[in-house]
């Protein structure tokens, strides 16, 4: 009788603004509990790689120790790191840009030219805004091609289209096949990239792949790869002067950024189930005060006074309940809305793992605010009662 009377008198006095904000708190913990991970991921690597704080840079620098000979990375070496589940994508490049003379016509101009591995694109995220970029297939026949940077490109050329072009590069011809962009390709518009190869057969200085490029999936695996990156080296090949570089005051930057999201999504759940507490803590006094004759009717009749309490706090959960049913339906909504964004799967079993938790927190933000005015309604004298108007 008393849950019977409890819903019947929830669903006649809808209060649509707690419902509302119980269920906004309740969809926003199920979204950021069962997705937020993937989220804070993807907004986390977007950030890492505007800065490039997931990417660690290893050079062997036996060119600073006197009469020692060239050393470089091995495929070995780099088919261990590119085999690592934390492993994006690895390449090797050249140490420095040669700064070279290449020839159009009668001019003559000195530009950086850098021999890369056909990875090298992947670890920056450079695209190709005309034409394509170097490939394993270049790397392997050791082609005469190159790719542009597009103010290179404008300082050669004029105005393009630029792939087809030739350059002349220490008295060889190599082929303009395209030109790269991309955010991370900011610093490289001045450039021009050969195959790693074809640099070593042509003469460049020191062209050997004596830097290693990393990146990583993950920005949270930065300092750990920072240690052991040179522990994984030396298991496939001597690395007696080798150096390891990251941006450290980027990646405490980035981590800033992802913590301060995640502790605005949380402090947003705690100030929506507060806001809805509030609510059933007023509206509970409320119905106290509005009702004071009816609680002294029924304790005059002989009801007891934890049955009057029960009765309130009853109806407290009840409302809080329709607020956690409703905020899991639009949870499970803005899940499946995420997912199919994104392009993640639908965790069903995450969302059936949560749904009670979810009720669970529900049930406590009613109870938190609904028992005090609960207990005032089951302690209120009979004769006190009954006179009130």
């Amino acid at each position: 009788d008393l849950l019977r009377i409890v819903v019947r008198r929830q669903l006649r006095q809808l209060r649509i603004g707690i419902i509302l904000s119980i269920s906004i708190g309740i969809a926003m913990y199920m979204s950021v509990n069962i997705i937020g991970k993937d989220i804070e991921d993807r907004v986390g690597g977007d950030v890492a790689l505007l800065g490039g704080v997931t990417i660690l840079e290893a050079t062997l620098e036996e060119n600073l120790h006197p009469a020692n000979p060239p050393m470089f990375f091995t495929e070995k070496t780099v088919e261990a790191i590119r085999r690592e589940p934390d492993v994006l994508s690895v390449t090797t490049a050249m140490r420095e840009r040669a700064r070279v003379f290449a020839q159009k016509g009668e001019r003559r101009f000195d530009i950086p030219v850098m021999g890369v591995g056909a990875d090298y694109w992947d670890v920056y995220s450079i695209v190709p805004s005309e034409g394509r970029l170097l490939d394993m297939d270049d790397e392997k026949k050791r082609s005469r091609v190159c790719v542009l940077g597009v103010e290179m490109a404008e300082w050669l050329f004029g105005k393009g289209p630029y792939v087809g072009k030739v350059v002349n590069i220490l008295n060889d011809n190599y082929t303009v096949v395209g030109i790269s962009s991309g955010i991370m390709a900011s610093g490289k518009i001045l450039w021009c990239f050969i195959p790693m190869t074809t640099a070593m057969d042509r003469g460049f200085p020191d062209a050997y792949p004596n830097v290693l490029l990393v990146r990583l999936h993950h920005l949270d695996k930065v300092e750990y790869w920072v240690e052991n990156l040179p522990k994984l080296i030396v298991k496939y090949q001597k690395a007696p002067f080798l150096r390891i570089e990251y941006g450290r005051a980027q990646v405490g930057n980035v981590r800033k950024v992802i913590n301060l999201v995640h502790t605005l999504l949380q402090l947003g759940i705690v100030a929506s189930l507060g806001l809805g507490s509030f609510g059933i803590w007023h509206s509970s006094f409320a119905s106290v005060r509005e009702r004071t004759r009816e609680i002294g009717l029924k304790l005059a009749m002989g009801a007891e006074q934890r049955d009057i309490t029960m009765q309130f706090l009853g109806e407290a959960l009840c409302i809080a309940l329709l607020g956690g049913l409703a905020g899991i339906a639009v949870g499970i909504f803005a899940v499946a809305t995420l997912s199919l964004v994104l392009d993640l799967s639908f965790p069903i079993l995450q969302i059936l793992l949560n749904i009670p938790i979810c009720l669970i927190a529900a049930s406590i933000v009613g109870a938190v605010g609904g028992v005090y005015p609960a207990m005032q309604a089951g302690r209120m004298d009979v004769a006190v009662a009954l006179r009130f108007e």
